[in-house]
């Protein structure tokens, strides 16, 4: 047996990564260790559990266990009930640490003393035997019998990671790939191009191997990374940036960013959707699918779901009644209509047109989209006032902005670059008050850095007034903030639920927002979408806070043009239960590998009311 093959090295060589924050060292590690890889299998699957992934990249299939399954095949191999392993995940930070905590000192039954070590490719028979089982009992007996081949702390650990796709050793792709480069003296650039057309960086690295990178070909069927804009404050802004040139402009919609891949014809047409986050999302959305079918010939095309009837499109509370519904019954469907609007291509018929400058692909969109799906206008824009001209006209159209594209741009994947420009603007800021503190993820684990806030239902000192959340946000603050934060929510905190404190309310941070839109998650009655700290108020009082009037007064402004219409963002009714009850989960907390729902307002919390 090759030792590298095996799950207690893998865990040896991701730890020492882990230990550095160096990533030339990180890249240099992983290369030696991919290196002594005997067989392009195991070569496979190290590099696909480096990444964090149970199953390749162009593999449809999904483990599907949740923390439910983990806690009940956990507590059958080690002594730990559900409550310690709840509190010794938020003591690690998440459930691959909780695991080496106590698995060697708690196992029910020791491993015997001649069990060959776990290997790479037994990982891999055990996920499939997971994956392949829907039953809770079914996948209960599966994880068991996979965990119970751990023998070692570390070696658990990294199940649990993998399974979750949380390894936090820092090696994210751009690492992972110029490792592979190293490995086999190709250049990352010819990497990233090979992982592009085939999607699996598994088998790039066997391809690498035996110098064979060269003969890939673009595949259908696997979700390639989104080109992204930069953002842009004003049209002036904007227009000192393109300096005199011509630039396209077309309306931002306010939807869910999607890819779809079409193949075959009639009856045979294979149809797939992406979305940012790469989850697949064609079962949820049929009317797309039945678009694409009607499409000639195979073709990749980027674009945007909104809600969308009679050639409009719809307000995004529209949308957000189909979010989270994997098969949305007829009248769902019927009641609340999408469409796929197409603003550019990637791949026709044998032909890898993202490579092509934006000006020849166009016309490349319009004869692939025909009358099937709808694509964007554009106009040209140099000046200021032709830029600002182009983004009244979309918020008339009641979309978000605009982007400003570079005719001469080829398409980048996964890249923010100076060639793709997005301008919006957001509402008027809000100061509102922290009421809860809860601790964060990967490198802010032992810090409280997401914070739930509200603002005052009532002037402050009369009787009744109180404070209703509205948010929870975590970005835009530094480092140093958080540090400051986390020392003062930790003396300010007035109840403690596992990750979450609630805190007295003190602390004012500015908060800004894309929409206001109704919540019944929320006592206050509103949400708001994309919500992110501007800066924290030290010098303002929690009485100086803005007041609910404030809030209702934005939601029915015309700026805030894509009103939640009949009820909360995500269609659940607001809860009055228990806080203790609410904060207590029954499963341990699990990191998510990929965001479940492509756009939300802001979460519901665990304390509605101060």
């Amino acid at each position: 047996m090759n030792p590298h093959a095996t799950l207690l090295r893998f865990a040896e060589v991701n730890d020492a990564a882990a230990a550095t924050t160096k990533k030339l060292q990180k890249q240099a590690m992983l290369a030696d260790y991919f290196r002594g890889m005997g067989e392009d299998a195991d070569l496979r699957l190290a590099v696909r559990y480096a990444a964090g992934r149970a199953f390749a990249a162009t593999d449809e299939r999904v483990l599907n266990v949740g923390g439910a399954a983990m806690r009940d095949a956990v507590t059958a191999v080690v002594s730990v009930d559900a409550d310690e392993l709840h509190a010794l995940s938020v003591k690690a930070g998440e459930i691959g640490e909780a695991l080496a905590l106590v698995w060697e000192t708690r196992r029910r039954n020791p491993v015997p003393a001649a069990a060959e070590p776990l290997t790479l490719r037994e990982i891999a028979a055990g996920f499939d035997a997971v994956a392949a089982v829907g039953k809770r009992e079914a996948k209960r007996e599966a994880l068991v019998a996979l965990l119970s081949r751990a023998r070692t702390n570390r070696e658990a650990a990294y199940l649990g990671k993998i399974i979750f796709g949380d390894l936090r050793t820092g090696v994210q792709e751009g690492v992972l790939q110029a490792a592979v480069a190293v490995t086999f003296e190709a250049t990352p650039q010819q990497v990233q191009r090979c992982q592009l057309l085939v999607g699996d960086l598994g088998e790039v690295a066997v391809l690498a191997r035996h110098g064979q990178m060269a003969t890939a070909a673009f595949k259908l069927f696997h979700p390639v990374q989104f080109m992204l804009a930069t953002p842009r404050e004003s049209a002036e802004e904007l227009a000192e940036v393109l300096e005199g040139r011509a630039f396209r402009a077309e309306d931002k919609l306010d939807g869910i960013r999607a890819q779809v891949h079409k193949s075959g014809s009639g009856g045979d047409a294979r149809v797939a959707i992406y979305t940012r986050t790469l989850d697949r999302i064609d079962e949820a959305f049929p009317e797309v699918v039945a678009q694409a079918k009607q499409l000639d010939g195979d073709v990749l095309l980027d674009g945007e779901i909104v809600p969308y009837a009679n050639g409009q499109v719809l307000p995004f509370g529209q949308l957000q009644k189909r979010l989270g519904r994997k098969n949305p019954s007829p009248a769902v469907l019927a009641a609340h209509p999408c469409a796929f609007i197409a603003f550019d291509v990637l791949y026709r018929d044998g032909r890898l047109v993202m490579e092509e400058p934006l000006a020849d692909r166009r016309p490349v969109l319009e004869a692939a989209c025909g009358d099937a799906v709808p694509t964007l206008a554009q106009a040209e824009v140099i000046a200021a006032e032709q830029i600002a001209a182009a983004f009244d006209a979309a918020r008339g159209r009641r979309n978000e902005g605009i982007i400003v594209k570079d005719p001469t741009s080829v398409y980048s994947p996964g890249r923010r670059g100076q060639v793709w420009f997005k301008l919006k603007t957001h509402l008027p800021t809000l100061d509102c008050v922290v009421t809860a503190a809860e601790t964060g993820h990967g490198k802010r684990r032992n810090s409280l850095s997401d914070y739930t806030f509200g603002v005052w239902d009532g002037e402050p000192g009369t009787d009744g007034a109180r404070i209703v959340n509205v948010g929870k946000a975590f970005s835009g603050v530094t480092d140093e903030e958080i540090a400051k934060l986390t020392e003062l929510f930790t003396e300010l905190t007035v109840k403690q639920f596992g990750r979450v404190r609630q805190v007295k309310p003190q602390v004012v941070l500015e908060i800004a927002c894309d929409q206001i839109q109704v919540s019944k998650r929320h006592a206050g009655g509103f949400a708001m979408r994309f919500p992110r700290i501007k800066r924290v108020r030290w010098d303002k009082r929690p009485e100086d806070a803005d007041r609910l009037t404030r809030v209702a007064e934005i939601y029915e402004s015309l700026p805030n043009f894509a009103k939640a219409e009949g009820g909360g963002a995500d269609g659940a009714p607001e809860s009055d239960s228990n806080v203790e009850a609410a904060a207590k989960p029954s499963t341990p907390p699990v990191r998510k590998a990929r965001a479940k729902r492509a756009d939300a307002a802001s979460e519901p919390t665990l304390f509605d009311v101060v």
